[in-house]
């Protein structure tokens, strides 16, 4: 599981180096060297393991093709999303399109999330931690939450027959 903070540099050409800690649990999972780098919102950028990642896409794939949220939520995870390969130096690329969109240039924060890693300015994450709650989640997030609802819907209905 993914857990704590880091603090990480995006150079000119995008990429950030891995936390150590961060590694460690990537090489003792057996994760590879392949991952899928998203956002829901184009604010927070995810970083899954390929294999975690896939398991997402499997359960999403349980929702008909046909559905309009399906496609609009797929639509925005591939709009920003880009499969990536971590170099020799531990290094990812943060696709040009999300690195623009959330300001991931210079210093950001590496978040732990469980299966997978958030990156963020830390103006963002700061505040994110600062906010008191109160607010609705982003429509983006919203939209993620149903996807996994729908998907366990379906897979659950499937078991039933």
């Amino acid at each position: 599981m993914f857990r704590g903070s880091y603090e990480a540099k995006v150079d000119d050409k995008g990429r950030f180096k891995l936390p150590a800690g961060f590694m460690k649990l990537v090489a003792a999972k057996g994760y590879g060297s392949e991952f899928f780098v998203t956002s829901f919102d184009g604010v927070i950028g995810q970083i899954w393991p390929l294999p975690e990642w896939e398991k997402k896409e499997a359960e999403w794939a349980l929702i008909p093709d046909e559905s309009r949220e399906k496609q609009r939520f797929m639509d925005q995870v591939n709009f920003y999303g880009q499969q990536v390969e971590i170099d020799s130096q531990d290094r990812l690329l943060v696709p040009q399109r999300l690195r623009g969109k959330a300001s991931l240039v210079g210093e950001v924060d590496i978040i732990g999330a469980g299966k997978y890693m958030k990156i963020a300015s830390h103006a963002v994450m700061q505040q994110r931690v600062e906010d008191t709650g109160g607010s609705e989640p982003e429509p983006a997030i919203r939209m993620a939450e149903a996807m996994d609802f729908m998907a366990a819907q379906v897979k659950a209905a499937g078991t039933r027959e």
